[in-house]
């Protein structure tokens, strides 16, 4: 795919047009395609750097499972995991990718480092469709493309893809590595309702809407969504009368943005109770803010940002220490 074509299908048109005016380039900005083009044409090097902060991430689901027992040591070694994937399938898989037939299982097509870790492009067949092509119908299976990102302090999988698609992308990924032995996985993004409102209170989020179930009443479950005039549930004596207590099923929360490179948005997510779903656009910045956020929350807490964590620090610790230092390294400065 071109750089053109990705800053079209991926980056969102205000990032775009932040950069467009920031950079003094000639494009209408009313026209993503015409934006899109005068950043791969007069810089490159700009276009590819906005191309990484959003084309493997977007509208998606991102969960962490780090893998608590299971595997052999030398796995934690991103060298190791890259040779091996190299030896299996060819030089040509961190290249142009790969070209297997493809079924309604997810099949390793390319593979990418980038900054410590390894992102690995998974592609299948989705549900057939019917089109009117030429006068005809036929039944096409679209292809579908998800990523998985590999962290290896501790070895743990992120998954951006849909919530009930996660045990999938575990086994893929566990196929690619040829481990048939019995894996034991922690999901490090599964928040209880405590945890889901420090979040938001860390996020400066807002509420708008969400799901509750009912511990009385005739109800199993039940859904509001925030007045135009009300900024935020949580804020109203009303919500907290009715839900402070019921357990959270999914809540739709907005909080503001910065990227390094001075695009500011709204940023929709939604928390449920199995995990973390971004309904907006985002960049790996965004991704990395928010999960640092949720690994110093359910294991940090307690902790002196300064204190130096003992022999007895768990795996997710280490993840949050390796998400933090990623989240440095990958600010895009576009400048």
């Amino acid at each position: 795919m071109s750089l053109k074509d990705i800053l079209i299908m991926q980056v969102p048109t205000g990032a775009l047009k932040e950069i467009i005016k920031r950079e003094g380039f000639d494009a209408k900005l009313n026209s993503t395609e015409d934006m899109a083009d005068a950043v791969s044409s007069a810089s490159p090097t700009i276009g590819w750097e906005l191309a990484d902060q959003f084309q493997f991430a977007g509208a998606t689901a991102v969960n962490i499972h780090v893998m608590m027992s299971g595997i052999p040591p030398e796995w934690h070694d991103i060298e190791y995991f890259k040779d091996y994937l190299i030896q299996k399938y060819t030089g040509s898989l961190f290249g142009k990718g790969i070209r297997p037939k493809l079924t309604n299982e997810p099949k390793l097509i390319k593979a990418r480092q980038l900054n410590g870790k390894i992102i690995l492009a998974f592609s299948y067949l989705g549900t057939p469709k019917r089109y009117l092509d030429d006068y005809q119908i036929v039944v096409r299976s679209p292809q579908l493309l998800e990523y998985v990102v590999v962290h290896f302090s501790p070895f743990s999988v992120e998954i951006r893809a849909s919530q009930t698609q996660n045990e999938s992308f575990k086994q893929s990924v566990l196929k690619i590595m040829d481990i048939k032995e019995e894996v034991v996985w922690d999901k490090v993004t599964k928040l209880t309702d405590q945890q889901a409102n420090e979040l938001a209170r860390r996020l400066k989020a807002r509420l708008r809407a969400a799901k509750h179930k009912m511990t009385e009443g005739v109800y199993a479950t039940k859904e509001v969504t925030a007045h135009t005039r009300v900024e935020d549930l949580e804020s109203t004596e009303e919500y907290k009368k009715e839900f402070g207590d019921q357990p959270m099923k999914k809540k739709t929360l907005i909080f503001p943005y910065e990227y390094s490179f001075g695009f500011k948005d709204e940023i929709s997510y939604v928390i449920t109770d199995e995990g973390l779903w971004f309904r907006s656009n985002v960049g790996e910045e965004v991704i990395m803010y928010v999960l640092n956020h949720i690994l110093d929350i359910k294991y940090n807490q307690n902790n002196e940002s300064e204190e130096i964590l003992d022999e007895e620090e768990t795996g997710e610790q280490q993840l949050a220490i390796e998400l933090e230092q990623e989240e440095i390294t990958e600010q895009v400065s576009l400048e």
